[in-house]
């Protein structure tokens, strides 16, 4: 492997601007050609975290972007005066769009001790972008199933990896996943506070939300990410 080879695999997540090395490309917000940023327009949309040094950083809270692009999605939660960390294109492109740092407004009530990932994924089965599989997934609250377009396959490969990445820059965010319901599957319901620590799915930290679905933890157990006990 060639030298720029390894650097095209070799990507930068910013926290307090300070660079930390990750094993994926990524398209971060100091890039004014490609990238998408919060810091010169958009200040309103993002808070200052209570523990700036990071140690209060202990969840990624996933979420679908239900847009057709992360073009389109970074244009939305600016629209919306709300934000995220980090975006998934649909390809597996990462995107950092705020640094690590700073509060997004991603999941009401649990900003400040995490980080929100927003996938691309249009949901809706009529507006299918990639030739995404259709797939089901269980409406929090009622358990009942629901159709929507699945993530593509590079996406599902991504978010494993960056989430393992930021598990490694942020000591205090254990590598486990929800604890499992009464069905035997990973828990729709929105978790006590005490619980609201590693990866969780939107729908874990507030309630009325449907994202980002079911498929993305089968993912996460063939990684060796740990379901956690109770």
């Amino acid at each position: 492997m060639t030298e720029q080879q390894k650097r095209q695999e070799q990507g930068t997540f910013y926290f307090n601007d300070v660079p930390y090395t990750v094993p994926f490309s990524v398209i971060d917000y100091k890039d004014e050609q490609r990238g998408y940023s919060f810091a010169e327009h958009w200040e309103d949309n993002y808070g200052v975290r209570g523990v700036p040094s990071g140690n209060g950083i202990n969840g990624i809270v996933l979420h679908w972007d239900v847009c057709a692009s992360v073009k389109h999605c970074f244009r939305t939660l600016c629209q919306r005066g709300i934000s995220g960390h980090i975006l998934i294109d649909g390809d597996g492109s990462v995107y950092q769009i705020l640094d690590l740092e700073k509060m997004a407004y991603h999941a009401k009530g649990w900003n400040n001790p995490s980080i929100g990932i927003f996938l691309q994924n249009p949901v809706d089965q009529s507006k299918n972008d990639r030739n995404r599989e259709s797939t089901k997934s269980r409406e929090p609250g009622k358990n009942k199933l629901y159709p929507h377009l699945d993530f593509t396959d590079e996406q599902k490969e991504m978010i494993v990896k960056v989430c393992d990445a930021l598990c490694q820059i942020f000591p205090n965010i254990p590598k486990i996943l929800p604890p499992l319901g009464d069905d035997g599957l990973i828990t729709t319901a929105v978790l006590p506070k005490s619980e609201r620590v590693g990866i969780l799915a939107n729908y874990n930290v507030q309630s009325g939300t449907l994202g980002p679905g079911d498929s993305l933890w089968v993912e996460f157990y063939r990684a060796k990410f740990p379901i956690r006990n109770l």
